[in-house]
């Protein structure tokens, strides 16, 4: 099966690895004892990474419907094959330059589960790796591709809207199931402290809800669903709710503790407004290459601005600093994304058209 175009996607995945590069930036200041800017473009910049699970749960259902529809069933082995050759060269080289060049200080456990795409522990139990942070949302998404496809293949067509419904409610208020039976069963306080400690922060990095709700999207886009057509169909409506949008993730809105949740709730519409309305253009020649190049952003960044802020922090009191580090480290960033997407990227995802359905 072909692969469908689906336009302003490369878009919203250049606006999130754009931003997270931003907070990456400011987060990483104060370490190297560099004043931050008082005036913070995104205050809610880690939702960035929910734009991104939003769209990975989008896509991937959207072709795994396709692909269910047209064959009446899902290719499992391709379709491992294709997530393995998209995600697994880029992630290994980070992991390795990562301990290479910035931080061989890490236990073997960490070493292991960020190996395995396990990515998420470690944060969650709080010895994350300072060399290579921002991988734990990779492993979130692998942990997702690891049974959503099931999901989609044995639910039937005319009860998934109602399965994926229940799963994204089931597991949106799971953790509070799980802070009323702490706060309620007897134990050690001492055990029931970290255990609630390590679920919180779980629960709190692995959306697996909001990745559930960017697929309720794909599913019902992929079937042309009727009921859709009032997000999409009006270009005022879908204006209106992008604007809506990034004037609550400018303003610094939240929700109480569903806060990430209603942001893919409104990052879902978005998205649905901008791919399917003819007259609704978010793409340009300039987004449309930052998305493709996007992956690379995402996890050579880090890097590259650690080794920046290590070498040319001492001359940080001078007048134009920030000016330089921000250009340079877009910059370069950019460049290494776009070098590594046209050698090592695209050699295994020339391999990985073989994969087709």
């Amino acid at each position: 099966m072909k692969k469908e175009y689906l336009k302003s996607l490369d878009t919203f995945r250049a606006i999130a690895a754009l931003v997270v590069v931003w907070s990456h930036i400011e987060f990483v200041k104060p370490s190297f004892d560099i004043e931050k800017i008082n005036f913070t473009l995104f205050p809610n910049a880690h939702y960035s990474v929910t734009l991104f699970f939003v769209l990975s749960g989008f896509l991937i259902t959207y072709l795994l419907t396709k692909e269910k529809e047209k064959y009446q069933t899902i290719f499992f082995k391709k379709f491992y094959i294709r997530r393995i050759l998209r995600i697994w060269p880029l992630y290994y080289l980070v992991l390795i330059l990562s301990y290479v060049l910035i931080s061989s200080n890490v236990s073997y456990r960490t070493i292991l589960l960020c190996s395995t795409f396990f990515s998420n522990i470690p944060p969650a139990l709080k010895s994350g790796w300072e060399g290579s942070p921002q991988v734990w949302s990779i492993g979130v998404e692998e942990q997702f591709y690891l049974f959503w496809p099931l999901f989609i293949y044995f639910i039937p067509n005319r009860r998934m809207n109602y399965y994926i419904v229940s799963f994204i409610i089931l597991y949106t208020f799971l953790p509070f199931i799980i802070q009323y039976l702490l706060d309620n069963i007897g134990g050690e306080l001492a055990v029931k402290e970290k255990l609630y400690s390590f679920s919180m922060k779980f629960f709190h990095l692995t959306k697996f809800n909001c990745m559930a709700f960017g697929g309720l999207l794909g599913y019902n886009l992929a079937l042309d669903k009727k009921w859709l057509k009032v997000f999409y169909s009006n270009r005022y409506i879908v204006w209106g709710v992008t604007l809506c949008v990034f004037s609550i993730w400018f303003l610094d809105i939240t929700f109480w503790r569903l806060t990430e949740e209603v942001y893919a709730l409104l990052f879902g519409v978005m998205i649905i407004g901008c791919v399917r309305n003819q007259y609704v253009m978010v793409d340009t020649k300039m987004s449309s290459f930052l998305g493709k190049i996007s992956y690379g952003i995402y996890m050579y960044h880090w890097i590259i601005l650690i080794l920046i802020m290590r070498y040319t922090s001492i001359y940080k009191e001078q007048k134009f600093y920030d000016l330089f580090l921000y250009s340079s480290v877009f910059s370069i960033t950019i460049v290494v994304s776009w070098l590594s997407f046209n050698t090592l990227e695209k050699y295994f995802l020339n391999i990985k058209t073989k994969y087709e359905s």
